[in-house]
């Protein structure tokens, strides 16, 4: 067995009432090469008052545009349970994955040389939607990370260091890891996608909701307008590198 084995954990986060989702992420955590735990998601129907009131709040410029949804602080509060579960079960790094996550041919290989050759990293996006690029580094840094969640390689002390800066949010949590100068947590990729979001086959997403027409049209000539404050702010500093250092400081704190 390899040794980073001995010292990862992996969890898959899984809405326990939609069936076809809970079995598909039954089969993916005995694929899994470590030991894996299926932890029940936060269910935005059944979302209370003091849940909203006590974790969402206006905090970070730039200001998130939109309101958040039942479904968005539900998927916000699993991913925290998840680095919670990270942190908690002692392990050196976890993988986490969604309970739409189907891993691709490159899995296996890509996630072993993440684990035995790259140094230097704390958070791994493991992206979906993005055609391999050519050229590309094997593992590499964007100013800004994509806007996906499916699967993530996370490191403890990163785990933590995310749990201490999300106990109050005010956007979903894909944009709130965008902002790593905010977190102190940089987020790194692979040069090509190893899972794919199969969310398609269970009846798409969870988390996107029907809008109006008008709706639309806003949200079509607001986005461009954050996404450029936010790739400005980012650009400005946000670049920082995970070092020993820091690492020993979120641990101390």
């Amino acid at each position: 067995m390899a040794h980073w084995t001995q010292t990862t954990r992996a969890f898959v986060i899984s809405l326990p009432r939609l069936a076809d989702r809970r079995a598909h992420a039954a089969r993916l955590a005995a694929s899994l090469p470590v030991p894996t735990a299926i932890l029940d998601a936060v269910d935005g129907r059944a979302l209370t008052a003091r849940q909203r009131g006590r974790h969402v709040a206006e905090l970070h410029r730039p200001r998130y545009p939109f309101a958040l949804n039942e479904a968005e602080i539900a998927c916000f509060l699993s991913h925290r349970a998840a680095w919670r579960a990270v942190v908690e079960s002692g392990a050196c790094r976890a993988i986490i994955l969604e309970d739409d996550a189907v891993p691709a041919a490159a899995f296996a290989a890509d996630l072993t040389r993440l684990m035995e050759e790259e140094t230097g990293w704390s958070f791994v996006q493991l992206h979906s939607h993005n055609p391999p690029e050519h050229g590309a580094p094997f593992l590499g840094r964007r100013i800004l990370p994509q806007l996906e969640m499916v699967g993530q390689v996370v490191t403890a002390e990163a785990a933590l260091a995310l749990l201490r800066a999300s106990d109050r949010f005010d956007r979903p949590v894909d944009s709130f890891i965008q902002m790593t100068w905010k977190t102190g947590v940089p987020i790194h990729h692979l040069g090509r996608p190893v899972v794919v979001n199969g969310g398609g086959f269970f009846g798409g997403s969870t988390i996107s909701r029907r809008l109006g027409g008008v709706e639309k049209v806003r949200r079509s000539l607001v986005r461009p307008i954050y996404r450029a404050q936010l790739a400005l702010m980012a650009a400005r500093g946000a670049f920082g590198v995970w070092s020993p250092t820091r690492a020993a400081a979120v641990r101390q704190a």
